[in-house]
């Protein structure tokens, strides 16, 4: 399904159901120019999403081989089809960074980085192996050999008559870019700000401080001038950027404080046990019943702001052996 959302730029939505996926969808967003085309995001490299994708572009009259393609971030639900667009005359921008990650993580080397990590938080080995099975970055994972132009904060592009700002939002992933178009006062925001559901922050090896750097970032993105805003997934409008961002901030405090109060009731617990005692949404299922994989979402998040509350020196970190498994556990300081 494609809809025009804006008339001068042309801004269209093409509709790319992620099925069975608990975002349901992805906003992937057309542009018109000057005889030029911009693509932003694709979706999973899956049947599915390649047919909804060819549907929207060609009833736009657009190839993959001659449009410009920007991607917003490494995960597989905007990135999957991103081979599909590097011949012809395409171009494919993104972030070197999160380029690098995608080829880390499609050879293996990230994933076992990932992995260890886990472990150490107390992930039973099974369940690990079961979350892999479908893990979205595994299954959808596409070439990972495209050429891209590198893009870093602050860089331009030209397309057509249009001129987008790339602008790091780290957080969501290690350097997320929100594409922005100042003379027309739009900003794409990929998965930065959601308006029906939350980012998930999670944690990323050799990447510190995900959650402060989101926070801090989610400060910064509203000092632009932004007329309209659009979202990678659900809806597109319904509340100001600066209403969705303060509740973005109350979730997140809400959660920190839930952590505080799980330490406080059982310390030593590892990362695992305490995300186990969170209150999460698992669509009616129980921690033990509910997909590996959300499980293993639910861990990296914890963990995110489990780090926040060491940074802030409110959690501090100890140690113990688990089945000859060195695992991290998590105190108070007036419990240690």
């Amino acid at each position: 399904m494609v809809e025009l959302l804006h008339q001068d730029p042309e801004i269209y939505r093409i509709d790319i159901p992620l099925k069975g996926n608990a975002l349901k969808n992805l906003n992937c967003y057309v542009l018109k120019s000057e005889g030029e085309s911009v693509v932003i995001d694709t979706g999973f490299n899956n049947v599915d999403c390649k047919k909804a994708l060819d549907a929207g572009l060609d009833e736009l009259g657009i190839s993959m081989d001659k449009t410009n393609l920007l991607i917003t971030h490494l995960h597989t639900d905007h990135c999957g089809l991103a081979p599909g667009f590097s011949c012809g005359e395409s171009r494919i921008y993104m972030s070197k960074t999160e380029h690098d990650l995608i080829r880390k993580w499609r050879y293996r080397r990230y994933r076992r980085e990932m992995d260890a990590m886990f472990r150490l938080e107390g992930f039973p080995e099974e369940e690990l192996v079961e979350a892999a099975k479908r893990n979205p970055m595994i299954v959808y994972a596409a070439d990972a050999d495209y050429d891209i132009v590198p893009l870093r904060d602050g860089d331009k592009i030209r397309i057509g008559g249009l001129t987008f700002t790339a602008l790091a939002m780290s957080g969501h992933t290690p350097e997320h870019m929100c594409y922005y178009l100042e003379e027309e006062k739009i900003m794409f925001l990929g998965d930065h700000i959601l308006f029906d559901i939350t980012p998930n922050i999670t944690v990323w090896p050799g990447v510190k401080h995900s959650l402060s750097t989101y926070l801090t970032n989610l400060h910064r993105i509203l000092s632009y001038d932004i007329r309209f805003a659009y979202p990678s997934h659900r809806g597109i409008s319904g509340k100001t950027l600066e209403q969705r961002a303060g509740e973005i901030v109350d979730h997140h405090s809400r959660r920190l404080n839930e952590i505080l109060k799980i330490l406080k009731e059982y310390p030593g617990s590892s990362g695992y046990e305490v995300a186990s005692r969170l209150t999460w949404s698992l669509h009616g299922e129980t921690w033990e019943t509910a997909p590996k994989r959300q499980i293993w979402f639910a861990v990296g998040e914890t963990l995110a702001h489990i780090e926040y509350l060491i940074d802030m020196e409110k959690v501090f970190r100890g140690n113990k052996m688990v089945n000859g498994q060195q695992v991290h556990t998590y105190f108070l300081e007036n419990q240690l």
